[in-house]
């Protein structure tokens, strides 16, 4: 098998299982942090403000993560991205209202370096003639986590208008699992050069600070090409679009029958 489409296959496997974790949980955080306001009074921790504060965290954070991957590589902040995620599956363990909210916005840090570090590393890891089915297989594997992460809960969840503490710790404790077994396979990525020519005479001529700059001023002049400013209305809606699928859709659903 092609070295390079087997690293493609690694890293779609990486992020079915971080992502198993995460998209679960962000499917069922209302419902378990309304079950547990309604055990311990002095939790105020809301599903939909932790939801906000990842968002605005991970779209604010973008213009800076090229930088840091110029320092890091991709492989490297996709880790250390993953990590993030698994901290903010363990803060449900430990309820706190603050470290709701610390945990939220920096797996919002997080969330922008991994799928830099993604974007990255699959462009390295592919041809013109490869990118779309390279593409397609690392789609293919990722949208498996929806289906593997929610099997999971409608079992665990069934037959419960409250999640009890029990419950909540297996579910937390299993999806955790996921995200550091998703880690491994990060982890286990090879180095890739850069397909890029003139990327690489760049990183000749800029090095450590002047690179990350150089990273970031690109950044800001491609967001305001026309192309892209067109693209961005359908980013726009696209992200309204998640914000209720991933954050409202899940816990109305969740709601007990009157």
């Amino acid at each position: 098998m092609d070295r390079k489409f087997l690293m493609i296959l690694v890293l779609g496997c990486g992020f079915m299982f971080v992502f198993t974790a995460f998209q679960t949980m962000c499917n069922i955080e209302k419902t378990i942090l309304d079950s547990i306001s309604q055990e311990d009074d002095t939790f105020k921790g809301e599903g939909y403000t932790s939801l906000a504060i990842i968002y605005l965290f991970f779209s604010l954070s973008n213009w800076l993560a090229p930088s840091f991957i110029s320092f890091t590589g991709p492989r490297v902040a996709m880790v250390v991205g993953a990590l993030t995620y698994t901290a903010f599956m363990i803060t449900f363990m430990f309820p706190s209202t603050v470290l709701l909210y610390v945990g939220s916005a920096v797996l919002g840090l997080g969330a922008s370096i991994t799928w830099t570090g993604q974007g990255t590393y699959l462009a390295r890891c592919s041809e013109s003639t490869t990118i779309s089915r390279n593409s397609g297989v690392f789609w293919a594997l990722l949208q498996c986590s929806m289906f593997i992460g929610n099997l999971f809960v409608y079992y665990q969840f069934q037959d419960k208008t409250r999640i009890d503490k029990e419950t909540r710790n297996l579910v937390i404790g299993v999806l955790t699992v996921i995200a550091v077994l998703g880690i491994v396979f990060l982890a286990a990525l090879r180095s890739m050069p850069d397909n890029a020519e003139h990327d690489n005479e760049l990183e000749q001529k800029h090095t450590g600070w002047d690179q990350a700059m150089y990273a970031l001023k690109s950044a800001g002049q491609l967001f305001f090409t026309k192309k892209m400013l067109l693209l961005s209305l359908a980013f726009f809606y696209t992200g309204l679009e998640l914000s209720f699928f991933s954050g409202v859709f899940g816990s109305a659903l969740a709601l007990p029958r009157k």
